[in-house]
């Protein structure tokens, strides 16, 4: 009988043993499977924001088309073709991130940074310099309270400002002035 209590405690610890290993295995594929959710929501949402891009692209490019072909009615015929050969690869470029999945449009700029350092680093830092205006352009200035009025640096608006006063001996005004 002691031999019949081993074997069902044995029998016990194999069936606790495959019970847990069956739950390992279940949350490992559920996470593998949440994980591969995550990136395609992640995949689906960077190529909305590119189309996006793409889409202003196009936008910018007409208005360039736009703004040529009113130069070319000037006095400006040089600049009107400049501007429209901008205008035009600037489309071209649109729509050659719109039909192009993320990774192509990756392999792209890694070609052309091979091909043209100097040109990649130049769109580089004029990239940078604009996100650095616009990041400066839209901080909030120093002596400008969120009511609109300004200040110098260093002093507080009246309403800010500790009250120092001392109280009036005589009447006073709106305008400050004394009441006779």
């Amino acid at each position: 009988m002691i031999n019949h209590g081993e074997n069902a405690s044995g029998s016990t610890t194999a069936d606790l043993k495959q019970k847990v290993s069956e739950d390992i295995q279940s949350v490992s594929d559920f996470t593998s499977q949440e994980a591969v959710n995550a990136s395609e929501k992640a995949k689906e949402a960077a190529t909305d924001q590119k189309n996006v891009v793409a889409q202003k692209l196009g936008g910018v490019a007409r208005a360039l088309e736009k703004v040529a072909t009113e130069l070319d009615s000037g006095d400006n015929r040089d600049i009107g073709n400049l501007t429209r050969n901008l205008g035009t690869n600037l489309r071209s470029a649109s729509e050659s991130i719109q039909d192009r999945s993320l990774s192509e449009i990756a392999g792209m700029a890694e070609d052309f940074g091979r091909k043209q350092p100097l040109a990649f680093l130049s769109m580089a830092a004029i990239a940078g310099l604009a996100a650095s205006r616009f990041l400066t352009a839209s901080a909030p200035k120093p002596g400008v309270l969120q009511s609109g009025a300004t200040t110098s640096p260093g002093k507080l608006s009246p309403s800010k400002a500790p009250s120092t006063s001392v109280a009036p001996t005589s009447l006073t005004t709106t305008e400050g002035r004394a009441h006779d």
